[in-house]
């Protein structure tokens, strides 16, 4: 007689992770944190590359421009696949691919080949990112699910803070060059730790064939005193949605929803891949402060990273996510419009480097943490992708402004009203979130992070 099917989410939903899961999510947050550098150390070494490559500050706007449009391609297309064929084989190429063109940037001299070469890496990072947050969502209970999203993503802006601490260092030892042969090399070390640690998305499994054996394999792993059988079928209670993984992001009552995600994704990305690309720059222009003072501050970053998942899960647990973060989007615009005061008090621009971190970066990661959360598993690297490449459609343009604003040499006050203004409209459609009250469209008790604890 056969036995009767088992349900993985009893046992995924249990809050108490163990340490298969919690080794699942440490690898998540490393391989974020090393693409987080490989990602912008070109930024953090701005105006050393530009001097490499023989081309002023303002035309590193062009490469910040490529980056983007190659991480846009890869949210766009990737994921969909990933939500056809799975998760980890796209993860394991797709870092591989970042670390060898991470190393070929290294090799290029000229600004055309360099900016394709960044083109192509982020195209492979734009794949690639979706997935590490999908794949580690899937295997964590919803109960914990916003929190400890959170800060997985905080490791990724960590990754670039601590490009900013160590790139100048790079360059005093050797060249800026060695600061992406480091990167592009640490990736490909860590992609066979990779393989052997990260499974294949347990829900897309399951989906996919319930009586998959590896799915057994995976839960045992999960819970040791899980007694299965070669014969056992497993099911999901979460929602299949059939048909287009991209029409699914507007059907059962998702559009509105969907829609106030992507204007908040597109706001605040605009602000943090624009201030992530010339921050340092600024403050060496603006501010009137050498380069290497400069960088340091914008690294001061990784100090307002570790403090901002601290402070932002103390608000989701009090205030729910939504009004969480528009608190932090509110508190983001105010604190960067400082930078119009740094050629003034050349001490701002340390507080400005750590509320960057705190507020710019911890917004980032909070309204990821909601995509995340908001969709199915079965369209869930979709809705990561689409959401994502909105907001890199945006950062395709704010890095170019940003260096067009320089360029043409305008007041600091304008500068930072241009760069810092599009918060605003990621704090409207927070509110626009939790006035509306989407939380109830989320999958199962991911609702419960949403809504006012």
């Amino acid at each position: 007689m056969a036995s009767a099917p088992i349900c993985i989410d009893d046992i995924l939903d249990r809050p108490e992770m163990g340490r298969y899961r919690w080794n699942i999510y440490i690898v998540c947050g490393l391989l974020m944190a090393l693409e987080g550098y490989d990602a912008y150390i070109v930024s953090n070494l701005a105006p050393i590359v530009a001097r490499g490559l023989n081309i002023p500050i303002p035309s590193m706007g062009f490469i910040f421009t490529a980056q983007a449009a190659g991480m846009a391609l890869g949210f766009y297309t990737v994921p969909i696949l990933a939500d056809r064929i799975g998760r980890r084989g796209i993860m394991l190429i797709g870092a591989a691919a970042f670390g060898v063109l991470t190393i070929i940037s290294a090799m290029v001299t000229t600004m055309e080949s360099f900016a394709f070469v960044r083109f192509l890496g982020f195209f492979a990072l734009g794949g690639t990112w979706p997935n590490i947050i999908a794949l580690a969502s899937e295997f964590m209970p919803e109960s914990r699910r916003s929190r400890l999203l959170t800060w997985l993503f905080i490791s990724h802006g960590m990754g670039a803070s601590f490009a900013g601490f160590v790139g100048p260092t790079f360059v005093a030892l050797h060249s800026w060059q060695s600061a992406f042969w480091a990167g592009g090399i640490a990736m490909l070390i860590f992609v066979p730790f990779m393989a052997r640690v990260l499974p294949e998305s347990i829900r897309y499994l399951v989906n996919r064939d319930g009586s998959d054996p590896r799915v057994g394999q995976i839960l045992q792993r999960v819970d040791p005193g899980l007694a299965w059988s070669s014969g056992d079928t497993f099911f999901t209670r979460e929602t299949k949605v059939a048909g287009s993984t991209v029409f699914g992001l507007f059907r059962d009552g998702r559009a509105v929803m969907t829609m106030l995600l992507w204007l908040g994704m597109g706001s605040s990305l605009y602000v943090t891949a624009t201030l992530t690309a010339w921050l340092p720059s600024y403050l060496h222009v603006l501010g009137g402060l050498e380069t290497s003072t400069a960088t340091r501050m914008s690294a001061f970053s990784a100090l307002g990273s570790i403090s901002g998942p601290v402070m932002l899960t103390y608000l989701m647990k009090r205030f729910g996510t939504p009004l969480a973060l528009c608190l932090t989007c509110a508190g983001a615009f105010i604190t960067m419009m400082g930078i119009s005061l740094v050629a003034e008090f050349p001490a701002l621009g340390w507080g400005i480097g750590v509320c960057f971190g705190l507020l710019v970066v911890g917004a980032q990661a909070g309204l990821n943490s909601l995509v995340a959360s908001s969709y199915p598993t079965s369209i869930r690297s979709t809705g990561i992708g689409w959401a994502g490449g909105v907001g890199r459609l945006t950062s395709m343009i704010g890095p170019g402004v940003g260096g067009a604003i320089l360029a043409a040499q305008l007041s600091p006050a304008i500068i930072s009203f241009v760069v810092a203004g599009p918060m605003i409209l990621a704090f409207i459609a927070m509110l626009a979130f939790h006035l509306l009250g989407i939380s109830k469209l989320m999958p199962s008790t991911a609702q419960a992070e949403t809504g006012k604890a």
